[in-house]
């Protein structure tokens, strides 16, 4: 990495568990006590866990700390000395998205925070001239084949960026992670994408699993009312956090206990369950033919929705098959193919518990098969791609996420 970046690093790494930890400890070691060299390091949320702020505190932490990420999870040196503000002179860090107060007194975090939409983040880091982009991945069980499994979100839009541009591509390093689950089709690497495949010695230590958050009762509150504005055959995405999984959990009742949904819904908001906004674009009762995922975050919500049976509607890459399936005039070979190749949930990047990593990996192969981690730029984007395919099968969209503020004039803030 350094002969090739020629001690100016630039370096792409992505959001979430995709980060390889050990991997950017050595370069950042390489580098942050060499004033010859220099690091900027472009990323978004650098999962580190907790660390104690007392002796007392400690007490209490760490054995949850050691329980839930592992005693051996290795924290980004960079995002503790910028914490701190205590990253050297030639190293600086540039990150569009955070861990929600995590830098509440970091100047150096703050300074360096770039407000982005998702969808724009290629292009930007692309036009920054980065000249090494590293990744972790899974291995094909059996087999060679590599999957950027958690992280397809950016890293495919990033390069094709840089090719539009006419940069020279950077230096591509995956770092193989054993506990990353598997999954094919569009996550998958094409043979010869990475530059470096590193297997590093010993036992790898375990996945960045999220604390579940406590769900209270307005969150439930809420979540019911969302459940109920949700059609049946339609398409979900849901952010993170207590209030997902309150809607997913009225989703639950709604499909599994319907008698009980609708007395709690009535005991909550009488006349809302016939009221005419829940008859116009919603509806509650059980899901008859279920409901298709699309979000940049698949998260636990999407575990329990698919464990339920409710998140089993399916959708085909073919604009014509789409159509008919849509007016209910689909052939024996369109059935044949949803089966097959259909898929019944896209998304980004995942990221959630410990539970959420082994369901994914525990999979029978037909269902795994359904699931299509990809670009952010077609989970988040309708238009430039194939938008008459993406309407057919986004139909009925629900979107449903919490934020920090919303302005005066009706925007919603979460940076």
């Amino acid at each position: 990495i350094l002969r090739h970046a020629g001690g100016r690093l630039r370096v792409a790494a992505p959001l979430g568990i995709g980060k390889p930890h050990r991997l950017l400890n050595a370069i950042y070691d390489a580098v942050a006590d060499h004033a010859d060299r220099s690091l900027q390091i472009y990323t978004a949320l650098s999962l580190t866990p907790p660390s104690a702020g007392s002796d007392l505190e400690r007490r209490f932490l760490q054995p949850f700390v050691d329980r839930h990420f592992g005693e051996d999870f290795p924290r980004l040196k960079y995002a503790l000395a910028q914490r701190a503000d205590a990253l050297p002179p030639n190293v600086r860090v540039e990150e569009f998205y955070l861990q929600s107060g995590a830098q509440l007194d970091s100047a150096q975090s703050q300074q360096d925070y770039s407000s982005l939409n998702y969808t724009h983040v290629a292009r930007t880091v692309a036009a920054h001239g980065v000249n090494v982009l590293v990744q972790k991945v899974a291995r094909e069980p059996g087999g060679t084949r590599l999957s950027l499994s958690c992280n397809p979100d950016l890293t495919f839009d990033l390069l094709d960026e840089i090719a539009r541009l006419g940069k020279p591509r950077p230096l591509a390093v995956a770092e193989v992670d054993p506990h990353l689950p598997w999954l094919g089709g569009s996550a998958c690497a094409p043979e010869g994408f990475f530059d470096l495949v590193i297997d590093l010695p010993g036992t790898a230590p375990k996945l960045f699993a999220l604390p579940r958050q406590p769900v209270g009762d307005a969150d439930y509150a809420i979540g019911l009312r969302a459940s109920a504005l949700v059609k049946d055959g339609g398409t979900l995405q849901i952010g993170i956090g207590s209030l997902s999984d309150a809607i997913c959990h009225g989703l639950i009742l709604r499909h599994t206990r319907n008698e009980e949904y609708r007395l709690l819904l009535e005991a909550l908001a009488p006349g809302y369950a016939e009221s005419e906004l829940v008859h116009r674009i919603g509806g509650v009762e059980p899901f008859r033919v279920g409901l298709y995922g699309a979000s940049e975050l698949v998260n636990d919500g999407f575990m329990r929705l698919a464990q339920a049976g409710i998140l089993r509607r399916r959708v085909l890459d073919d604009v014509e098959a789409m159509r008919r399936i849509g007016d209910n005039q689909a052939t024996e070979e369109d059935r044949r193919r949803l089966e097959t190749e259909g898929r019944w949930l896209d998304g980004g990047f995942y990221l959630g518990s410990g539970e959420l990593y082994d369901w994914l990996r525990s999979l029978p192969e037909e269902q795994r098969r359904g699931i299509g981690m990809t670009r952010i730029s077609h989970i988040n984007e309708l238009y430039g791609g194939n938008e008459a395919l993406e309407r057919l099968q986004r139909r009925d969209a629900r979107f449903f996420n919490s934020c920090m503020m919303m302005t005066a004039l009706g925007a919603a803030v979460s940076d």
